[in-house]
């Protein structure tokens, strides 16, 4: 009887050769097959280049929160500075505020109080012109006084945040004026709480003498200050009045 030839092949895999050698050695020595344990092949290491890749893209994010952090550190700095200077500005400018003019003179206020049209204090005022005091319920409106103004309306005016500016002249009355309207036209013309008036002299009502001579052409007057000059100083005047002008002076229940 012929043999039947077994159709020749290969095993599938490493694990079917080893099952195939233990099935053999099993039926030679009689016992059951033992399956036989194939070690996995090892998984492929990255390649350096991919290693690489890996490392340089660690540094770069590194780098580039260094970066941002220095950045912020930056504007943070720059932005300390400038608030020590700003703070360094206003100091400065409150403490020059605080200065007063040069040449100023400080009084004693003398009240808020209101009196009658046409009476005058019951004591003399504290300075010539006045800077506080008794005054009348209105005041004059805001500007050139083309007439002589008593001083009992003035001092309403200074209560009333604004700054007097009087001149006192002889002789070339009309250049001083011209001189003095130039410097404080273009705070009239913005709204500015500014009055220019003569201080005169002569002028009587009823045997009274209604302006006493002030001892200088001109004079700076706010509430409880006073400048008096002999000559037109512009920036002189410039800064008087815009330190003390706009500053409200009234008292609770009182002018």
């Amino acid at each position: 009887m012929a043999k039947r030839k077994g159709s020749a092949g290969k095993p599938a895999n490493a694990q079917a050769v080893a099952n195939q050698a233990a099935h053999q050695s099993a039926n030679q020595s009689g016992g059951a097959p033992q399956p036989v344990a194939v070690a996995a092949a090892p998984s492929a290491a990255p390649t350096p280049k991919a290693a690489a890749a890996t490392i340089s893209r660690k540094e770069m994010l590194r780098e580039a929160a260094i970066r941002k952090r220095q950045k912020q550190n930056l504007w943070l700095a720059i932005g300390g500075a400038v608030v020590v200077v700003l703070i360094g500005v206003a100091i400065y400018f409150g403490y020059r505020s605080s200065l007063p003019v040069v040449g100023e003179t400080t009084f004693p206020t003398q009240g808020n109080l209101h009196i009658p049209v046409g009476s005058s204090p019951a004591s003399p005022y504290n300075s010539t012109p006045p800077t506080s005091g008794p005054h009348y319920e209105s005041i004059v409106p805001w500007g050139v006084q083309s007439e002589d103004v008593r001083y009992e309306y003035l001092v309403h005016n200074l209560e009333d945040a604004g700054v007097v500016v009087y001149y006192q002249c002889d002789t070339d009355c009309d250049d001083l004026e011209s001189q003095l309207q130039a410097v404080v036209e273009p705070y009239i013309s913005a709204g500015r709480h500014v009055v220019l008036t003569r201080n005169d002299t002569s002028w009587q009502e009823n045997g009274v003498t209604l302006h006493k001579d002030m001892g200088a052409r001109i004079a700076l007057v706010a509430w409880r200050k006073l400048k008096l000059m002999d000559e037109v100083n512009a920036d002189t005047i410039r800064t008087f009045i815009d330190k003390y002008e706009g500053i409200d002076h009234h008292q609770a229940g009182i002018g």
